[in-house]
């Protein structure tokens, strides 16, 4: 294993505010600047599927996977509670 020296100074002093703008200026640069390549992205998936997958349903384009929830497991009414019974 190499020792990398750290050239970081400690927090709160001049030197870190110095050190702080130039580590964030070469970052500032490399993202904003003229040599700045945008990242690969996939170009194959659900997002750039077929399009005629566009107009089918989860079940249709998944008839594998089961629903979520059955219809027993969903809960069928909710209680509601207010302040207003609990103050009378």
């Amino acid at each position: 294993m190499t020792d990398k020296k750290s050239t970081r100074p400690p927090e709160g002093t001049p030197e870190f505010k110095e050190w702080l703008v130039e580590q964030s200026s070469k970052h500032i640069k490399d993202i904003f600047g003229d040599n700045h390549k945008p990242a690969d992205f996939e170009e194959s998936g659900a997002i750039f599927g077929n399009i005629e997958n566009l107009d089918k349903t989860d079940a249709e384009l998944f008839p594998d996977e089961l629903e979520e929830h059955t219809p027993e497991e969903r809960r069928r009414k909710f209680k509601v509670h207010s302040d207003k019974a609990k103050k009378k």
